[in-house]
C-alpha cells in the first residue's frame, strides 16, 4: 500500500492472483527493453515474453507498442502442458464405495 492507503497496481495484481506479475508495476530498465526487442524479433509469442520478463501480457503490449515493435500470439491450437493425473485403483469393495458414493452426491448438486 502506498502512503494514501491506496493499494498500488501490482499489490492489486498480486492479490488478484492473476497475470504474471513478478515485475509488475516496475519501472522498464534498458536491459528489459532490450530484451523484449530481441525476442520480438525473434517471433517469441507473448505469452512467453510475459513469462519470461516477469511482466502481465498488457505491460508487454503497451511497452511494445511504444517501442513500435510486431508481437506475435501463440496459435490457439497449441496444447498447454498439465501435469499428468495418477489413474485411481479401482478395486471391488465396501471400502472404496464411499469416496465415489460422495462424488456422486457432489455431481447431484449440479444437475
Amino acid at each position: 500500500m502506498n502512503r494514501s492507503g491506496a493499494m498500488s497496481y501490482a499489490s492489486k495484481l498480486k492479490a488478484s492472483g492473476g497475470g504474471y506479475v513478478r515485475n509488475a508495476g516496475k519501472r522498464w530498465r534498458y536491459e528489459d527493453e532490450r530484451e523484449l526487442r530481441d525476442l520480438a524479433r525473434r517471433g517469441v509469442p507473448l505469452q512467453r515474453i510475459s513469462l519470461k520478463l516477469g511482466r502481465p501480457e498488457g505491460a508487454i503490449r503497451a511497452k511494445a507498442s511504444a517501442l513500435h515493435l510486431d508481437l506475435v500470439e501463440a496459435p490457439e491450437s497449441v496444447p498447454v502442458a498439465r501435469p499428468a493425473l495418477k489413474p485411481r485403483k479401482l478395486n471391488a469393495g465396501p471400502a472404496n464405495i464411499a469416496p465415489f458414493a460422495r462424488e456422486a452426491r457432489q455431481l447431484e448438486l449440479f444437475n
